[in-house]
């Protein structure tokens, strides 16, 4: 019995070191699966803060140049399509507006907002914008700078408020009817994920009657 024991003594059976092994893998197993959750979770932590810095920036932005706009018809074209200062459909807008200086350029623009399919993404939205030549110059958007706002567009669309009325519409242009813009409403949904709602007050850069002289840059 006594020697017996001695030999269990000198060390592990095959048994036990198999059910070691067996629970060092599955230890090894276990810590490598939460070190890939871990690398996962950040991994969509750092898109999601993406996303969300490419929100603030996009709508801040928009809110700067859709803030204020010329709300006035160009006289000279009364009556057709081309009087329109502001242009507003439900896939596109095109406005006369500020870019503000902190973005490299600054004073009146032509500006428009609206979706192309041509990207290697998908659609995307797209600001085309050149500088304001006057009243009654219509823009040649041809010769327009553009910029990608938002890549991989799954959905877009606008609506139109006026001053005084609840509904909002799928279509405005400025007339010379006495009909003002109060706010504009955006709705996107890109790389899978619906932004939540974009609504821009805008109020006249030019109302009627001041007599303002519109420049572009210092003046």
């Amino acid at each position: 019995m006594k020697g017996k024991r001695s030999r269990r003594q000198l060390g592990f059976t095959i048994i036990e070191l198999i059910i070691s092994l067996v629970i060092v893998a599955i230890i090894m197993v276990g810590l490598l699966t939460a070190m890939r959750s871990f690398g996962i979770t950040e991994e969509k932590l750092d898109k999601r803060l993406v996303l969300v810095d490419q929100r603030r920036v996009i709508s801040g932005f928009l809110d700067d140049i859709l803030g204020v706009a010329v709300l006035r018809p160009r006289l000279a074209k009364v009556g057709t399509p081309e009087e329109s200062t502001f242009l507003g459909r439900p896939d596109s807008v095109q406005w006369v507006g500020v870019m503000p200086a902190r973005h490299g350029v600054g004073g009146l623009y032509h500006f428009r907002l609206y979706v192309v399919g041509a990207t290697e993404g998908g659609s995307a939205l797209m600001l085309s914008y050149l500088p304001f030549a006057g009243l009654e110059v219509l823009p040649d958007w041809s010769l327009a700078e553009q910029r990608i706002l938002v890549d991989r567009l799954e959905g877009f669309s606008l609506l139109y408020q006026l001053e005084g009325a609840g509904e909002w519409l799928a279509e405005w242009r400025n007339t010379a009817e006495p009909r003002k813009l109060a706010r504009v409403r955006l709705s996107i949904v890109a790389g899978g994920a619906e932004w939540p709602l974009l609504v821009f007050p805008v109020r006249s850069l030019m109302p009627d009657g001041t007599g303002v002289r519109i420049v572009n840059g210092p003046g």
